[in-house]
């Protein structure tokens, strides 16, 4: 897939015309530098053309040797070309190519029963206090579930999530917020809008936005996967945990539309873990050189992150 949609959003949040920039501009890796020793390596300042999946898709398909060329091509100005957040695999296809450890993302797989898995996932006690946080929830809010394609043009949710997104992007530091409301909009006019499933919590006493998700439906491979989550954490009602509801929520939910592979993202794994998502793949960035001098470089850099 060449996922147009989400280079367009990649650019419009990255503020740059087409997918490439310096290495430490990109929004996941500059996450990745948090903390490294090479922060400040003149490595990382040098250019990537970055690939389909634009780190938007949070586990990637790995490209296969036609596409490699063509991007490859694309990249002719670069230093580098960047594929995003791929499985890790011990098989490699070009010896250019260098594996740089990204995050972990975690998987519910339901095997269309969703609570006969997350009882076996987590356990009888767990299983049964998700169903009663997730019981007290809907007495406390009024949920809604949309298309992301039906609401282009519907002022208020695309507020009041990209509101509660940015919450989350300030509670945890992130460089940049990828789902504002002008990407929602973009994203919800695209081709993909009909995949995007926004879902809001709001408090049935106040009408308050308290809570919300995005989630992206593929049908093409088969998995339903929840891509971004906001809390208004101040607003939240003492003993609702919106958190946890909203997985079991989305889990039915997925399981409506005939999905049984449900991914929960990157990072966060032991929580997500506590929800049933017990399926954990690493996740690779491949680096594949193009103009750059820097290649040990890079190989050097991929072998400290091995040890993280």
């Amino acid at each position: 897939m060449e996922w147009l949609p989400q280079r367009n959003a990649f650019c419009n949040s990255h503020n740059v015309p087409r997918p490439q920039l310096p290495l430490r501009n990109i929004a996941h890796w500059n996450a990745v530098l948090q903390g490294s020793v090479s922060s400040d390596d003149a490595l990382h300042h040098e250019r990537a053309y970055v690939a389909p999946g634009y780190f938007y898709m949070p586990v990637c398909d790995e490209p296969d040797d036609r596409a490699l060329v063509e991007l490859s091509s694309l990249a002719s100005t670069a230093d580098w070309l960047l594929v995003p957040s791929l499985r890790r695999s011990d098989r490699r296809r070009r010896d250019d190519i260098i594996a740089v450890p990204f995050m972990k993302a975690a998987f519910f797989r339901s095997s269309r029963n969703v609570d006969l898995a997350l009882r076996t996932a987590v356990g009888a006690s767990q299983y049964k206090s998700i169903v009663r946080l997730t019981r007290k929830a809907e007495a406390a809010c009024t949920i809604e579930i949309h298309r992301l394609s039906n609401v282009a043009e519907d002022n208020r949710i695309l507020r009041d999530f990209a509101g509660l997104q940015a919450m989350n992007v300030a509670k945890y530091g992130h460089a940049k917020n990828l789902y504002t409301s002008d990407v929602l909009r973009m994203l919800a006019r695209s081709s993909e809008g009909e995949k995007y499933f926004v879902k809001l919590d709001y408090d049935k006493s106040s009408n308050t936005p308290l809570a919300g998700s995005l989630s992206y439906a593929d049908d093409h491979r088969g998995v339903f996967t929840k891509l971004v989550r906001g809390l208004d954490h101040d607003r939240i009602p003492r003993g609702l945990n919106l958190y946890i509801a909203d997985y079991y929520q989305m889990y039915r939910f997925a399981d409506r539309l005939g999905f049984a592979d449900i991914c929960l993202g990157r990072g966060a794994i032991d929580a997500k873990a506590r929800v049933g998502a017990i399926h954990i793949v690493d996740l690779d960035n491949w680096l594949i050189p193009v103009n750059t001098r820097r290649a040990q470089a890079m190989q050097e850099f991929a072998k400290s992150r091995h040890g993280d």
